[in-house]
């Protein structure tokens, strides 16, 4: 499929581990002639790092084997690669910096783990390692570790006021946190700021819908707008953030406006159905003008879990439910249905009565996975973890644990309801205790189609000045139709949006990355968005990464990385 898409070169890329490129290829980023790909951790998590490929000729470009960047052995790079030109006292050249995350299962040794590394890539055919494995030594808990925290996206910058470059990273470990170092010496980076976490310091989240529970740092961009550096956070279910970061130290960073999620889900309205949006602020962009930002809600899952209590004083209750992370999942086909049988922590199989259904298990004393284990050997055909006492008990978490069953977590005010405790709330549930005597109740959690993940059109007013504020209005939103028929749910791919690109010379011109959806292009404006490209290869594509790019002649294309692939270069003709 083609519309007003010319397709000017692709460019496979090659797997180091001889396993197949499915799923091998992240994000993209380019300078000078060259585009430069992160090798992500599938299919085996083996030589990731950079996939650097010569664009000298867009129309045949290729990959340069002997300057892959490797990550150290036990990590992969993913979301986020940047190269930034800079020149000063310290170094002179171009400066590509990638993240770093853990392979699963993986323990590599420190300080060979997190952070992000910088490469000079001033010679692209021979990059020269600057700075490996830098970021935030600080645990949560405040104490020294021996490596940096993982770190999940990065972005560089260099401030035409003070004459420094930053880089900004989205921390894996501390979530709400954006750390910023400063790089104007990338041989020795110091860290600037690592308290900036947008929750605490400006109350970057929102009470409803009540599924919008995750809330953290995802991704972000910088733009110099007037007299001020302006980040854009985006900052998963506490929506899209603007904040000015021309002095990044702690205690100047100030808010200029946040984005809040409607009480129900636009596009799914248009369709006929009342449902809470997902939520997922993932990546943006603002326009070149500065006058409007599109932003990218990532959802892979076309199925919403909901979960209600049928039976006892808080019938008709709706809940979050969290499920594990390798476990039979809720879905169309899977349904967890009838009265919950309290089994206490479920650490000693002796105090497990047997039983068939639905099994309902405090938190603590031992790990996830023993719990489910326990509940299997014993019978259960589903089980509903809930928080025990503790200051975070409303807190949801997401278990590590495998196993054949549904397997779902709660908070603690869930749980005490769900054993029909009278009179829990809030305020006390932190602090109850469980009691012996208990009324459990029934409960339903099943899915239901929400569609995938799609795009928001907002309008943002950022003034010039120092220590103003602004807005951030929904204008639109924009999905492709099959994202939103439940037709597609399975079987074709992930239909969900990834990122978007603003086009540099026009306002209302942006191409955007679709996973299986291809690549598209769209209109944006005051009248909303609308579609004017797309393109899909002869069978299939599966596109991450996409990036504005000019040759040495000044010519414009775009660059997408396929997932399964690797490069490809795009001219839009409309």
């Amino acid at each position: 499929m083609s519309k007003n898409i010319q397709l000017v070169g692709k460019a496979a890329v090659t797997n180091p581990s001889g396993a197949g490129n499915t799923g091998r290829v992240a994000d993209v980023t380019a300078f000078g002639n060259y585009a430069y790909l992160t090798a992500f951790r599938e299919p085996t998590c083996e030589r990731t790092g950079v996939h650097v490929m010569d664009l000298t000729n867009p129309a045949k470009p290729f990959e340069v084997t002997s300057a892959f960047i490797p990550t150290s052995d036990g990590s992969y790079a993913g979301e986020g690669i940047q190269v930034e030109h800079i020149e000063n006292a310290y170094f002179h050249g171009d400066l590509l910096a990638h993240q770093n995350e853990t392979c699963p299962g993986a323990t590599p040794p420190a300080p060979n783990v997190g952070g992000i590394s910088l490469w000079d890539v001033s010679d692209p055919r021979h990059p020269k390692p600057v700075s490996l494995h830098t970021g935030d030594f600080t645990a949560p808990d405040g104490s020294a570790e021996a490596s940096p925290n993982q770190t999940h996206s990065m972005r560089m910058w260099t401030n035409n006021f003070d004459k420094k470059t930053y880089v900004a990273l989205i921390d894996d470990e501390e979530l709400t946190d954006v750390d910023i170092m400063d790089i104007t010496d990338p041989y020795h980076p110091v860290m600037v700021n690592d308290e900036l976490d947008l929750v605490a310091l400006f109350g970057v989240d929102q009470a409803t819908p009540t599924n919008l529970t995750s809330i953290f740092s995802h991704d972000m961009m910088i733009t110099k707008i007037g007299q001020r550096y302006v980040m854009n956070v985006n900052y998963w279910d506490g929506g899209y953030v603007l904040l000015d970061v021309t002095d990044p130290r702690p205690g100047k960073v100030s808010l200029i406006a946040e984005s809040d999620y409607a009480a129900l889900d636009e596009e799914r309205l248009a369709r006929g159905q009342q449902i809470s949006p997902e939520g997922n602020a993932h990546q943006s962009e603002l326009s070149p003008n500065r006058k409007f930002m599109l932003g990218t809600d990532e959802d892979f899952n076309p199925y919403r879990v909901t979960a209600k209590i049928d039976s006892g004083p808080y019938a008709g209750t709706e809940y979050v439910a969290t499920q594990a992370d390798s476990v039979t999942q809720i879905d169309e086909n899977t349904t967890i249905s009838g009265p919950v049988i309290p089994v206490g922590d479920a650490c000693d199989p002796a105090t497990i009565p047997a039983g068939t259904g639905t099994a309902l298990v405090e938190r603590g004393t031992c790990a996830f996975q023993v719990k489910l284990d326990n509940i299997v050997a014993k019978g259960y055909t589903a089980g509903i973890v809930f928080q025990n006492v503790r200051a975070d008990c409303l807190d949801q978490v997401t278990m590590l644990a495998t196993g054949t069953i549904p397997f779902v977590f709660v908070n603690r005010v869930t749980g005490l309801k769900l054993l029909g405790v009278p009179g829990v709330t809030d305020a006390d549930a932190c602090t109850m205790a469980t009691p012996a005597a208990v009324s459990p109740a029934s409960t339903t959690i099943k899915a239901v189609f929400d569609g995938w993940g799609y795009v928001r059109l907002f309008r943002t007013s950022i003034p010039n000045q120092l220590g103003k504020t602004g807005s951030i209005t929904q204008v639109d939103t924009y999905s492709i139709p099959e994202a939103q028929d439940p037709a597609y749910a399975r079987g074709f791919g992930d239909l969900s949006v990834h990122e978007v690109a603003m086009d540099p010379d026009n306002n209302n011109i942006a191409y955007i990355s679709y996973y299986a959806g291809g690549f598209r292009v769209v209109d944006y404006g005051t009248d909303g968005i609308h579609e004017v490209g797309a393109f899909i290869d002869q069978g299939g594509n599966n596109f991450w990464g996409v990036e504005v790019w000019r040759d040495r002649r000044n010519h414009k294309y775009v660059l997408a990385s396929d997932r399964d692939f690797g490069l490809y270069v795009f001219r839009y003709n409309g």
